[in-house]
């Protein structure tokens, strides 16, 4: 069979996703399907849609189904996925649907957990709140100005973000699949924080995509020569500006292994990732997005893997090659410690 079965023209299935995003509520992934790197599929009924990506005999869903959840819909994906001779799995579940994928005999591994920050609880205020209030009021002081933009931007706009983007980038290739990356189209679809200097240069953005009370900070691009506390900065008015707007949440993206393994009826493989969180920030800085993240965060929801029994192994393998590309094996090779102090400072 055919990967095109059930999946219609790009544009019914946009309006057909957005409606039930509208009905069903969306989740802080949602937004990536508009990134182009994914086939969707949609139940018969049109009450579900899940966004997945075919890599080898695995077709990796990202998230859970949009709109209706139920194991019925579950049942027609894995019965598609069948006649394509491929096995389903979901990449980054929440903990309210662990039973029902459980029960419908997948395995679980504990990816890390997502930073929330519920909006009528935050503030900056008092002891706790006093190293980002300092560094908030310096940067208020010396003329830094904070703005949001809301959807359409002018060319002029998108390409001064591109500079932001081709410097951050620094020559290395977008990843994919679970993360935002630069495109025009992409970014033209969500409202652009952004940080300037006193001269009115563009430092630092952020894009934000909206599910209606949520609000997902996606996309982060600052310049290199970045003053220390600038996406301290960037990332408080981000949520003061949310507060003010009326949205309940923000999220920040999941922290990967963070608290992973610690749990008595952890697996063994989950208490090995453990020790990969402890020692492995030559290969990723699992520590500093952890700590980043905490200063903000008030809430922190677990994610996980769903996969089916004894495929979890090709499952990562799959993973990795969705997210970082045809030169994913190389990948690791090429991953530096930060070189100094104030590179790590940036994100810490």
């Amino acid at each position: 069979m055919k990967e095109t079965i059930n999946e219609p023209k790009k544009k019914m299935t946009i309006e057909l996703i957005q409606q039930l995003i509208q009905t069903y509520g969306g989740s802080s992934l949602t937004h990536l399907g508009l990134l182009g790197d994914k086939k969707v599929f949609i139940t018969k009924d049109q009450k579900a849609a899940f966004v997945y990506r075919k890599h080898s005999n695995k077709c990796i869903v990202l998230g859970e189904a949009i709109g209706e959840n139920s194991v019925e819909k579950l049942i027609e994906f894995e019965n598609y996925c069948k006649n394509m001779n491929s096995v389903p799995c979901f990449y980054q579940i929440n903990e309210k649907a662990k039973s029902m994928y459980e029960d419908a005999g997948y395995r679980l591994f504990k990816l890390g957990e997502e930073a929330i920050v519920e909006l009528n609880r935050y503030e900056i205020a008092g002891k706790k709140g006093a190293k980002l209030r300092t560094k908030r009021n310096k940067f208020l002081r010396q003329g830094y100005q904070f703005e949001v933009s809301m959807p359409e931007h002018d060319m002029n706009l998108l390409q001064e973000l591109k500079i932001v983007s081709d410097e951050w980038l620094d020559g290395r290739e977008e990843l994919s699949f679970s993360v935002g990356s630069f495109h025009y189209d992409y970014v033209s679809n969500f409202p652009v924080a952004r940080l300037r200097d006193k001269n009115g240069k563009m430092i630092a953005f952020a894009t934000l995509p909206i599910q209606k009370d949520l609000i997902t900070i996606d996309l982060m691009r600052y310049q290199k020569e970045l003053p220390y506390g600038a996406m301290d900065m960037l990332f408080v008015s981000i949520l003061f500006w949310a507060k003010e707007n009326g949205y309940n949440c923000c999220s920040l993206g999941m922290a990967p292994l963070a608290r992973v393994g610690l749990e008595s009826n952890s697996s063994l493989i989950e208490k090995a990732a453990k020790l990969l969180f402890k020692y492995g920030n030559s290969i990723y800085n699992f520590k500093g997005l952890l700590t980043f993240k905490s200063k903000f965060a008030n809430q922190w929801d677990a994610k996980y893997l769903a996969y089916k029994p004894n495929s979890l192994m090709p499952v990562i393998k799959s993973l990795y090659f969705l997210v970082h590309g045809k030169k994913s094996l190389n990948y690791i090779t090429r991953i530096k410690k930060p070189s100094s102090k104030k590179e790590n400072e940036k994100i810490s």
